[in-house]
């Protein structure tokens, strides 16, 4: 890794293959004024003093409306139609807005994922006119004291779902967001009831990844086992869906789905070679993993251009020629490497400072005896 990230990339003609850039992650601010016990960038907290009357910092060097615009350019003959939003918390941005006003005016479908807790009514109602596809907003508990101990501020309970009322006013598809721990495991029921009565489209449970503080959780035995994760993705199939009356998605590896479902179902599965990472500096990485790994940074948007990047740097070069083909251990070996990309690449990369190591869960699994012997080549 050393020895690609001191060549110069500029120097390198990398023969083109088919790989468009379909989507940027927009880390739009290393900021938040939540201080999560999970969060992986662990980005600064902006004490509540300094906040302001509407909680926002303003504009923050580095990432401005016109870069990106000069971005989009660059990037749409390479396929470019997405942007996700997030950070940090995105709505600290005083120009969050401008941000998705540009993206609406080029056509491009835009997510956000927040918080929550600073969408007010006028922010949803520019949410709707700039035609935003999908805000994700964190739920991590039916109970307010408890959301709001691990969110680390108080009120940020109330202030999360008033900020899903506002986005249910207009319309909008909004999804939940579970981060999944020990503490919270036995709310899963509760915080589903609590996503219908809040009238939102789908329910999301994330299993909480061993990056940052999320690392440090896994270290104190406060996130779940392999064997309970597995385990609860049956529970969650078997008898929560079918009594809840919106979708729910369970972020585990396909090769722990059952075939029916693989099959009817469009599986989710990490993009990591059609998308870059763009974080509140400039840099540009994968998808924001530049934030915990600098050896990830291929170039910042300030002095870079992306379309160069995109074609001819060595590190992408590399990923393009080692996933799935080089995928080492069970990731190596499974029947689905090449529609699940060895899963979290940046999570394998902070974990084993390897593009190519095995997913940690996927591993683990294979390790214990319970990685499906339908889903891999025996040798």
């Amino acid at each position: 890794m050393d020895q690609l990230m001191s060549t110069s990339f500029e120097d390198i003609n990398v023969e083109q293959k088919p790989y468009l850039l379909g989507a940027i992650y927009l880390n739009i601010t290393d900021r938040c004024n939540l201080k999560c016990r999970h969060c992986w960038l662990s980005p600064d907290t902006i004490p509540a003093a300094k906040q302001g009357v509407d909680r926002r910092t303003g504009y923050i060097a580095g990432l401005s409306v016109s870069v990106m615009r000069d971005v989009i350019n660059q990037a749409r003959p390479l396929g470019l139609h997405t942007i996700k939003i997030t950070g940090g918390e995105p709505f600290l941005r005083s120009d969050v807005l401008d941000f998705v006003s540009l993206f609406h005016e080029q056509e491009l479908i835009v997510d956000i994922e927040t918080n929550g807790t600073l969408i007010d009514e006028f922010t949803g109602e520019k949410l709707k006119q700039y035609q935003v596809r999908t805000i994700s907003v964190s739920l991590d508990s039916a109970d307010h004291e408890k959301h709001d101990r691990f969110r680390g501020m108080d009120g940020a309970f109330a202030m999360a779902t008033r900020g899903v009322k506002h986005l249910q006013q207009q319309n909008l598809n909004t999804q939940i967001i579970m981060s999944l721990h020990r503490g919270n495991v036995e709310e899963i029921d509760d915080i589903a009831l609590l996503a219908v009565d809040l009238g939102v489209q789908s329910f999301k449970i994330n299993p909480i990844m061993p990056i940052g503080r999320g690392y440090k959780m896994r270290q104190e035995d406060l996130t779940l086992s392999v064997e309970e994760l597995i385990e609860l993705s049956r529970n969650i199939r078997e008898r929560l869906q079918p009594k809840i009356g919106i979708p729910i998605y369970y972020c585990l590896p396909i090769a722990f789905e059952p075939f029916t479902k693989i099959v009817e179902e469009s599986q989710a599965k990490c993009p990591v070679l059609n998308i870059l990472g763009i974080v509140e500096n400039g840099d540009i990485s994968f998808c924001g993993i530049e934030n915990v790994e600098k050896d990830l940074v291929m170039g910042n948007i300030n002095r870079d251009r992306l379309d160069t990047i995109w074609m001819n740097h060595p590190l992408l070069k590399t990923m393009r020629e080692s996933v799935p083909w080089q995928l080492e251990g069970i990731c190596g070996k499974c029947f689905f490497k090449k529609i699940c990309l060895g899963t979290c690449r940046a999570c394998a990369y902070h974990l084993e400072k390897s593009l190519t190591a095995p997913y940690w869960f996927c591993q683990e699994a294979f390790d214990k005896g319970l990685f499906p012997e339908t889903r891999y080549l025996h040798q």
